[in-house]
């Protein structure tokens, strides 16, 4: 049973080398995958030396760079984890020991924090819970048959979520299985962390809305969930902000308040600024992180009042 790991990356010169070396260190022998999303640190170079294969995939989203190492690997079954990832040397001899049963097409394991903090560690339970009761497997720490995939839609059909789509597909083809001893151990990003307290506190917004009769909080909570299925469902690539488009449509919306009654513009202004916030979490707070990184890794850097305080932020988010 031959093994193959995929891992994408962008800009993880930071921690690239110790999660590849991780997966080499392996107890059982794998062909090992790294597609670079386009990196302009060092990266592919770090990677060269410990990958077998390095495709450099400039511009794919994260869905189309998985879905292309799952084609191109060589492996009967194919395990995925990602750039800024640890695992023990026995992570995946656990994790494909379910394969061993041919009715097994997909195994999911648990994935813990490096980053240890209240947020981080909820994400991660929460994360367990959906793995061990809906099969909702995460990129970080899965596995699958590759034949079991190449019957799925695969990956790319999805512009979120790809891991759980897979697992959806994948697991009406035969049995899944979690793991509890199959661990990886990843970076949490901020807008991670926030996502599962974000989305419980809209729905408890809406909750109380409802009870008390408060438009505003009613349409938060509900804007904060919309946005979560709209950028789920929405396919098309863009650059734009989106949280830049819901502040111009509340502005339009106060604009146009006296052609509103006060039910349907309080209902929709909190609408709009519960899209607002999911799409500043989700974008905004993300991109930010990204960019921080790499000022992290910059040679010739700002050492004015600007560099001071990305300096600062990076120091307090433990960048």
């Amino acid at each position: 049973m031959k093994v193959s790991v995929v891992i994408p990356a962008l800009n993880e010169e930071g921690m690239i080398e110790e999660c590849l070396n991780s997966i080499r260190q392996q107890d059982v022998p794998v062909e090992l995958i790294l597609i670079d999303n386009g990196s302009i640190d060092k990266t592919p170079e770090i990677a060269e030396r410990i990958a077998d294969h390095v495709h450099i995939k400039p511009g794919l989203t994260l869905a189309e760079m998985r879905d292309f190492g799952a084609r191109v690997a060589m492996g009967d079954i194919i395990a995925t984890t990602d750039a800024d990832c640890i695992a023990p040397s026995n992570w995946l001899s656990s994790l494909i020991k379910p394969f061993d049963d041919p009715k097994i097409v997909a195994v999911g394991g648990v994935i813990r924090p490096l980053n240890v903090n209240h947020f981080s560690s909820f994400y991660c339970l929460l994360s367990s819970i959906m793995q061990s009761m809906f099969g909702f497997f995460q990129g970080a720490n899965m596995a699958y048959r590759k034949d079991a995939f190449l019957r799925s839609p695969g990956y790319a059909s999805a512009k979120r979520a790809e891991d759980w789509n897979l697992s959806w597909h994948i697991r009406k083809q035969g049995k899944t299985k979690y793991v509890r001893k199959a661990i990886t151990r990843t970076e949490i990003p901020l807008d991670r962390q926030m996502e599962y307290p974000s989305g419980i506190l809209s729905s408890v917004l809406s909750i109380i809305g409802f009870i008390l009769n408060i438009p505003m909080l009613m349409g938060i909570g509900a804007g904060f969930v919309g946005g979560e299925m709209f950028t789920f469902l929405y396919r098309h690539k863009s650059n734009l902000r989106r949280s830049h488009i819901a502040l111009m449509a509340i502005a339009v919306l106060y604009a146009s308040q006296r052609f509103m009654d006060a039910l349907s513009f309080n209902l929709s202004v909190g609408f709009l600024f519960g899209i607002f916030g999911f799409y500043v979490i989700n974008d905004d707070l993300r991109q930010g992180i990204e960019d921080l990184k790499l000022y992290k890794i910059k040679k010739n850097r700002d050492h004015g009042i600007t560099g001071m305080i990305k300096l600062q932020i990076i120091k307090l988010l433990e960048i």
